[in-house]
């Protein structure tokens, strides 16, 4: 009982202290336990509806046509079947007597998707009553419409042959896994998908199986008969279930919640420091408290719990204000993240999750509590290794805490390391710095010397605010840089690169490609063969994942490349029996993820044949140039003859862009032509809606750091008034005492934004080095911002609580 009155006279005695403390660490907790419970209430969502996106209990898919052999090897493998079935979707130019656009075409089967399905405009639905498109007939996206410029009944050509678009697809539950992502749909029977003739030798293309279980299994089951299926079948072919749906959808939302992950363990971090400030402040003040208890017979015991049950209450109060609101502002907050994200789901109350994060702040509150407390019960100083070794617990859980809040693997882990790194070499800098510059003098500038002294004397409150101020700059300086630098390095030089990309060309149809791009005042460049593959060895030693890969050949290097290591071929390959090993340039990342090295020898099975090779030189490739290039490029005569298909670009020129794609549709319609001008123009525009949307939300950590270094400065402030009455009683004037804050804090807020502008400047650097290949964007505009933000904000908030505080009378200063 005794220990309780004690907590609630604590509580009363110290109202603002409790306010300010509250605000602080709501401020620091709210970001992260909203992301984590939208995170949370997605993967539930997901969950649910993860056998809808699949369409199946479990999906097989290839590149490559799938033999009767192979299905029936997959069939005895699997549970009892209940119904199954196979499909296909390759891409292709699809043309109106107005536009031509690249597209999907996907042969639809009889009562599959399994789960979900098609809802159209007129109201049907399929699988559930509609039958299947006719021969001559589709089934298209409101997208597909509005591209083509069609309507409903008016007829498109895909590859040989017209079709008709019979319905207007509404609702699509298998958009979020379609082949190629980011192309609208068109749905056709198999009669009608061999009336175009698309699928010939060399074709992009996806095969697929599709299972559906006699019993109903749930998720986990069904991913553990994926990866049992991987293990026994061959490397190319792919096994997905219902939870592959589900992390695909996620991996899509990954970078942006990783990002604002660390937005929030900024947040967090820039909170907790302000905790640990205020709270060790709030225990200094109540020293005197702690040692008349002591003398008066109260157990060390009962003092530490009483002051951990203190910061345990206010904790509890901050996470009770957070969680409520969260639980109130669920129902409008969901509608927004469904626009935003394109996906249906509930932000459901998850009590397990209320109860997790309860158990981490009670851990929160003992691990910052105890340090702090147990040196003023033992009345004797720490030495700084005691200090340390007594955080540690508190700094693994911050570990800890921050290694499962990001969805990728140890972003956050490395992350909290750096900026716990960055908070000790402050620290430890600046204490060092503070110490061997002890000013004991006085200057001219009577404002001046008093700041000093201050900064110097304070030391603990001037190296808190200037670490939160250092991190803000450094990480809100970060952001726009880095999404400038992928900005240019998409749109660089856009208009000497090429304006469209022609693919499933063959060898036969080159001359006359050539001629009807040339006759509409362009011209066909970049030539280049694709032959498909394996690695089946790499230095005599069988290779696991032996998938396919797409082989090149040719002489030369292009201007996009340049040799790392190695040298260049040695001209033509003249070994007709293949006794001699065939010359071959690797790609430089694609080398180190394989353990590939210079002078190693490669084994490659092109259609049976075993062919070896010997890598003499590996090379970079800038990829952002968009011209046909390929991770493994082979010596010009060693596999020519081989069954290829042709890559190659059409050049920028004075030609009507729409006008060449219906041509070259109309003359060769199997043949693949990517408009590059219309992708650099949608990265484009993703990348400035995500450069937005971050810049938007790195906002909120930068507020946090503020509202944390201004909480931070009034409480130091009320902590001076003893020092202002002492400076007014001896005749100090109120302008100079102003003053004295006003350069105290400017300095610290003028030298951490400077040097968190330079640290954010020099991080985008090498981010945008390693990511983007020095293509790096300063942001001159936006720092600049900062620089003079950041400081003259923090000067008038220091002249706001001084000039309240200096124009009391003694007598009031005196009586607080």
């Amino acid at each position: 009982m005794l220990v309780l009155d004690l907590v609630s006279k604590a509580l009363a005695r110290s109202k603002s202290f409790s306010l300010i403390f509250i605000l602080n660490f709501c401020l620091a907790i709210a970001s992260l336990s909203y992301l984590q419970f939208f995170k949370g209430s997605m993967e539930s969502s997901l969950d649910t509806k993860a056998k809808i996106l699949l369409g199946s209990d479990l999906v097989v898919s290839s590149r490559f046509p799938i033999t009767p052999q192979q299905i029936e090897n997959i069939k005895n493998k699997l549970p009892k079947i209940k119904d199954f079935s196979q499909g296909v979707s390759t891409v292709s130019m699809i043309s109106s007597s107005k536009r031509a656009r690249l597209m999907e075409v996907v042969k639809i089967n009889e009562s599959y998707p399994y789960y979900g399905g098609l809802v159209f405009k007129d109201k049907t639905i399929y699988p559930k009553g509609e039958p299947l498109p006719k021969a001559n007939e589709i089934w298209v996206s409101q997208e597909v419409i509005d591209l083509l410029g069609l309507k409903l009944l008016e007829k498109v050509k895909i590859g040989k042959e017209n079709f008709i678009i019979k319905k207007i697809i509404e609702e699509d539950s298998l958009k979020t896994i379609n082949f190629s992502g980011f192309m609208p749909k068109i749905y056709i029977s198999e009669k009608g998908l061999e009336k175009t003739e698309l699928l010939q030798f060399g074709s992009t293309a996806r095969y697929k199986l599709n299972f559906l279980f006699q019993d109903n299994l749930d998720n986990d089951t069904l991913e553990k008969i994926e990866n049992k299926l991987e293990k026994s079948i061959e490397q190319n072919l792919r096994v997905l279930s219902p939870n592959d749906g589900k992390d695909r959808l996620l991996r899509v939302l990954n970078f942006l919640t990783d990002f604002l992950s660390l937005v929030s363990l900024v947040s967090f971090f820039l909170g907790l420091v302000g905790l640990i400030y205020l709270y060790s402040g709030f225990l200094r003040k109540h020293q005197k408290d702690i040692t008349i208890l002591s003398d008066l017979g109260l157990s060390k015991k009962n003092l530490a719990i009483t002051y951990i049950l203190h910061l345990f209450i206010l904790i509890t109060i901050s996470s009770i204000i957070v969680f409520s609101l969260m639980a109130i502002s669920a129902q409008f907050i969901s509608p927004i993240l469904e626009k935003l994200i394109d996906f249906n789901f509930n932000l459901s109350l998850d009590y397990y999750f209320f109860l997790k994060s309860s158990l981490v702040l009670l851990l929160l509150s003992l691990s910052i509590g105890l340090p702090l407390i147990l040196p003023l019960l033992q009345r004797e100083k720490q030495s700084f290794s005691k200090t340390i070794f007594s955080f540690t617990p508190f700094v693994l859980l911050l570990l800890l805490i921050s290694h499962f809040v990001t969805p990728s693997k140890n972003v956050g882990l490395i992350f909290a390391i750096a900026m716990l790194l960055l908070i000790i070499l402050f620290f430890t800098i600046g204490s060092f710095i503070l110490k061997r510059f002890d000013f004991v003098g006085h200057l001219e500038n009577l404002s001046l010397s008093l700041a000093l002294k201050n900064i110097i004397r304070q030391r603990k409150t001037s190296l808190t605010l200037f670490t939160a101020i250092v991190l803000c700059t450094t990480f809100f300086s970060l952001i726009p840089q880095i999404g400038s630098s992928l900005s240019t390095a998409l749109t660089q030089s856009i208009d000497e690169r090429p304006r469209f990309f022609v693919i499933d060309a063959k060898e036969e149809q080159i001359k006359d490609i050539k001629n009807a791009v040339n006759s509409m005042n362009a011209k066909l460049e970049n030539i280049s063969p694709m032959i498909r593959g394996r690695v089946v060895k790499i230095n005599n030693k069988e290779e696991f994942e032996n998938t396919a890969v797409n082989l090149s050949y040719r002489t030369k290097l292009k201007n996009s490349e340049e040799i790392v290591q190695g040298r260049e071929f040695k001209g033509v390959y003249n070994s007709k029996d293949f006794s001699k090993p065939i010359e071959v340039s690797v790609e430089e990342r694609y080398a180190n993820r394989r353990g590939i090295n210079l002078g190693d020898t490669l084994v490659f099975d092109v259609l049976g044949l075993k062919l070896k090779a010997v890598v003499v030189n590996i090379r970079t490739v800038n990829w952002t140039e968009f011209v046909p290039n390929f991770f493994l490029i082979l010596q010009k005569g060693a596999i020519d003859d081989a069954p290829k298909t042709i890559l190659a670009t059409i050049s920028t020129g004075d030609y009507d862009a729409s006008s060449m794609l219906l041509k070259l549709t109309d003359l060769f319609p199997t043949l693949t032509v990517i408009d590059v001008k219309n992708l650099f123009e949608t990265f484009t525009s993703l990348v400035k809606n995500v450069t937005n949307v971050t810049e938007k939300m790195s906002l909120y950590s930068i507020i946090v750091g503020l509202l944390m270094s201004f909480i931070i400065i009034q409480y130091q402030m009320n902590l001076q008034k003893n020092n202002i009455l002492r400076l007014k009683m001896i005749g100090v004037k109120n302008k100079t005492i102003r003053n004295s804050f006003l350069i105290e804090f400017g300095l610290i807020s003028f030298s951490a934004s400077t040097l968190g502008i330079v640290l954010g400047s020099i991080g985008s650097y090498i981010i945008s080095t390693i990511l983007f290949e020095s293509y790096w964007n300063f942001r001159a505009d936006i720092l600049l911002l900062y620089f003079f933000f950041i400081p003259v904000l923090t000067i008038l908030i220091v002249s706001f609580f001084t000039s309240k505080m200096i124009h009391q009378k003694e007598n009031i200063l005196f009586g607080e």
